[in-house]
């Protein structure tokens, strides 16, 4: 993937790019007939019975203004494999979706089924890149490790404030840019981790119509 993603600092860390922006001083105030402008990991052992993750239905092409009133929920762990990376914000997409599959890959060798929603974390970024965890929820049992660098564990647990982004992977930028105004203006903080969970199957789903969860964990 190209455009945007190249120049972006990172949705794992909006605070060293767009929260910092948020932070300069205002502009002076326009003219009064102008126009305006808008405002390690829980690792229970590899025989698990997991629970299901929690969704919400979202109607394709919900007007924009809804994935902006954010809801506020404790996510509960499933067991999940999870396999780390890095990347370029060029090559983001490609290197996801090839995370995905060989996590499923692993999980048919290791005799697990897939059951629930991808989540991407996003651990650090820069101007250059991104470490991530695609980490994959998994329903079954077995004695057998993953193969490295893969591992078993837990997906994230607490609360958090969720989004929704339907549309393009490209335009992601534009929520998070929208995300991190409407946690300035709340004065909400957090701890500069985000997450997403992939109402869409990164496998199958063409990139121009996704629908993804993004979660922002609350202290």
């Amino acid at each position: 993937m190209t455009g945007v993603w190249g120049t972006r600092l990172g949705r794992a860390a909006v605070a060293f790019g767009l929260m910092m922006a948020l932070a300069a001083p205002a502009v002076a105030q326009a003219p009064k007939d102008a126009p305006q402008k808008g405002q390690d990991t829980l690792t229970p052992p590899p025989v698990v019975d997991p629970k299901k993750v929690e969704t919400t239905p979202v109607t394709p092409g919900a007007p924009a203004a809804s994935t902006f009133a954010p809801d506020e929920l404790t996510l509960s762990p499933v067991p999940v494999l999870t396999l780390s990376g890095s990347s370029s914000w060029e090559d983001a997409y490609d290197k996801l979706v090839e995370a995905v599959r060989k996590a499923d890959a692993e999980l048919k060798r290791l005799g697990l089924t897939r059951a629930g929603q991808v989540f991407v974390m996003y651990t650090t970024s820069d101007d250059r890149g991104f470490d991530y965890e695609v980490q994959v929820p998994f329903s079954g049992t077995t004695t057998q490790k993953p193969a490295e660098p893969m591992k078993l564990g837990g997906s994230f647990a607490g609360k958090v404030l969720r989004f929704v982004h339907t549309g393009s992977f490209g335009d992601m930028d534009n929520t998070y840019e929208q995300i991190a105004n409407y946690l300035d203006e709340k004065n909400v903080e957090q701890n500069d981790l985000y997450i997403e969970r992939y109402r869409t199957d990164l496998l199958t789903a063409s990139p121009e119509a996704l629908e993804i969860e993004i979660l922002v964990p609350l202290p």
